[in-house]
């Protein structure tokens, strides 16, 4: 069975350890045929992978690594050059400049801390009514990521469910509270020619975050996706070490299989390519 992983990070990315070459040996072992490197890029956070501000090139260590894992992977595995673009929407013009650097075959958009604010995983959440205040704002400056449009596929929506579940709150952004933001967000998305990812990070007991279980975005909005014509979709571990790349991949297959969806996506310079499940 053809699997592809399209959210792997490598030590180019603060908070991951392996080389890219060690995590292409291990993503083939666990029977991946294609992966995506989507090291870090957060705008304003120094400590993440940074390009520019002024001359936007290929950072040398990710150069490197991709060079290394291209002589050194295993023999059967396809590797392409991606990024994990956090909150282009902060520096709009950064953004864009960094989506048509001609080095990235694809590039993720992601959202991972509010203008002014820390990464989610670092707040503390206080109640109910804080959560629903931080989901509201969260699909705001989501939906300024879709229209700003300098990204292929927008990652792991939702993605504060993880730390909020650590503080005991289980609030999903659900149709019933979020509906017409989440439409819209989805409509917007789809009208532009991008897609969305279904992370598997927290879909299977090994993924990066157990207590979750679940796949970010929540099968509801995948299957609002789904009526609402949305076709473009990757598939992503989220993996940022050696024994998370690649889990959950299978399960995600299912799961798309389950709602409708025939295919999965592939990027090749910001083209889209369609493999079918």
């Amino acid at each position: 069975m053809f699997l592809a992983d399209y959210h792997v990070h490598s030590s180019c990315s603060f908070d991951a350890k392996n080389r890219m070459f060690e995590m292409a040996a291990a993503a083939s072992r666990r029977g991946i045929s294609e992966l995506c490197f989507t090291d870090h890029a957060d705008i304003g956070v120094p400590e993440t992978l940074q390009i520019g501000p002024i001359d936007f090139s290929l950072p040398g260590n990710q150069a490197h690594q991709y060079i290394e894992a291209m002589e050194k992977a295993p023999e059967g595995i396809f590797m392409t050059l991606g990024l994990e673009l956090g909150a282009p929407n902060h520096m709009p013009e950064v953004g864009k400049r960094i989506f048509f650097m001609p080095e990235y075959d694809f590039i993720l958009g992601a959202l991972h801390n509010l203008r002014g604010k820390p990464d989610f995983y670092e707040i503390r959440y206080r109640s109910e009514e804080h959560c629903l205040e931080l989901y509201d704002a969260y699909l705001d400056e989501l939906i300024e990521i879709a229209e700003l449009g300098c990204f292929d596929v927008m990652a792991h929506i939702g993605y504060c469910v993880r730390y909020m579940r650590k503080y005991g709150f289980d609030i999903n952004i659900t149709y019933d509270r979020f509906g017409d933001k989440l439409d819209y967000l989805l409509r917007t998305i789809i009208d532009a020619g991008k897609g969305i990812e279904l992370n598997t990070a927290d879909l299977v007991p090994g993924g990066r975050q157990n207590p979750l279980l679940a796949p970010l975005p929540t099968v509801e909005i995948l299957n609002r996706y789904k009526e609402l014509g949305g076709d473009i979709i990757t598939v992503g571990s989220d993996a940022h070490n050696v024994n998370t790349v690649g889990i959950g991949i299978a399960e995600g297959y299912e799961l798309l299989r389950d709602i409708g969806f025939s295919y999965v996506t592939l990027y090749k310079r910001h083209k889209p390519e369609f493999k079918r499940i």
